[in-house]
């Protein structure tokens, strides 16, 4: 157990533990699930360059998966295969910043940054039954979305600021949590657990993190869900920010830098990047002003492309 577990006392072997991971996980049958999971195929899957990317992501995410189960206690393993994974599937996805690479200029190289941007849900379309496709056989956990689809997206991003790309989720059950850390990502426990002092751990892992890869672009995404699936709109229309993010960059000096993704049907991935900012340490009404701010200017970029 680490140091962190320790003093937030978190057994992540403890049945109510990997139980209340487990219920906090999407569900196929959830019907706000299946609808974004539709509006969100709809938007993706409209091209055959498509359709194949993501048809050969579901091989390269399943094959990697394999090889990290096979490997979870291989920190240095896991962490190279992960990296090399997720430039893999970025370039698949044909992800690119197409406007405002300059505001990269504005950190120093292989600066520590969080990287706040938009939940967009396209990892959803390429589940994979844990026992069936991987050999993990976890009791009631039946459905996995593979990690690297989460962020891979924003792997554009990291490189140009000399940067390993890491990112925020919820934690994993068992092997998948092993392996999520082994990554280098940041793992959020379940507030059915862990009641109190959520914000701190995750300071406390990045913390950890950039102590030992300086290099690090953290993708938070502070909708907290997938754009579109709690106010039943589309993956674009933006789910509320929450303040957490900007706490922890406060905190720890770190510059948030915002992005937007959006998926254009015949380009793949396009990545507005704007002016990165080191948020002062205030009250709750003057991070929610962060939230707010960033909130705004990342819907207001996606509603000039989804309109255009």
């Amino acid at each position: 157990m680490s140091l962190t577990d320790r003093i937030m006392k978190i057994d992540r072997t403890d049945p109510a533990y990997i139980s209340a991971l487990i219920e906090k996980k999407p569900r196929r049958g959830d019907p706000k699930e299946i609808e974004i999971v539709k509006k969100i195929g709809e938007t993706v899957l409209r091209e055959e360059w498509a359709k194949g990317a993501f048809s050969e992501i579901s091989l390269i995410q399943k094959d990697y998966l394999k090889e990290m189960i096979a490997n979870a206690g291989n920190q240095e393993l896991i962490h190279r295969q992960t990296q090399d994974v997720l430039a893999e599937i970025s370039k698949l996805l044909r992800s690119e910043i197409v406007e405002s690479e300059e505001n990269l200029a504005k950190l120093s190289a292989r600066q520590p940054v969080l990287v706040t941007t938009n939940h967009f849900g396209s990892y959803k379309l390429l589940g994979l039954k844990p026992k069936e496709d991987l050999g993990a056989d976890i009791l009631g956990y039946d459905w996995i979305y593979p990690f690297p689809m989460y962020f891979a997206a924003l792997k554009p991003v990291a490189d140009k600021a000399g940067n390993n790309l890491y990112y925020v989720s919820d934690d994993f059950p068992l092997v998948f949590g092993e392996i999520h850390r082994n990554a280098g990502f940041i793992n959020v426990p379940p507030q059915k657990i862990i009641i109190g002092g959520r914000t701190r751990l995750i300071q406390d892992q990045i913390k950890t993190l950039i102590g030992i890869h300086p290099n690090a672009a953290i993708v938070n995404y502070p909708e907290g869900g997938t754009s579109g699936k709690y106010n039943g709109l589309g993956p674009y229309d933006l789910e509320p920010f929450s303040t957490g993010g900007y706490v922890i960059a406060a905190n720890l000096g770190l510059p948030i830098l915002p992005v937007a993704q959006y998926f254009h049907k015949d380009r793949g991935f396009q990545l507005k990047v704007f002016e990165p900012f080191v948020p002062q340490i205030t009250d709750s009404d003057g991070y929610q002003r962060y939230a707010n701010a960033d909130y705004i200017k990342i819907q207001e970029w996606l509603d000039r492309r989804k309109n255009a």
